[in-house]
């Protein structure tokens, strides 16, 4: 995707290939949900909280990254 195209939904744009892998599942994850509400609803978390850790403001508990993976491993297709 080119830095002009507009992003299907509200998930931010990924971090660059240097980003820490927990990151990208997080970013993965929220493509595969379908945005940042999706990605809150499915695990049933706020979507402030969600977006802080997509945006690098905080890092999410270990829970949160064992529930990405199983979304992005569970839906390649998408979850929504």
């Amino acid at each position: 995707m080119s830095s002009n195209e507009i992003a299907p939904n509200d998930c931010p744009r990924p971090p660059g290939f240097r980003a820490h892998v927990r990151t990208l599942i997080l970013h993965e994850a929220c493509q595969t949900a379908g945005g940042i509400g999706q990605l809150a609803k499915l695990l049933r978390l706020p979507a402030a909280s969600v977006s802080r850790w997509l945006e690098g403001g905080e890092e999410a508990p270990d829970f949160v990254y064992q529930a990405c993976i199983e979304i992005v491993l569970l839906h390649p297709d998408g979850a929504h």
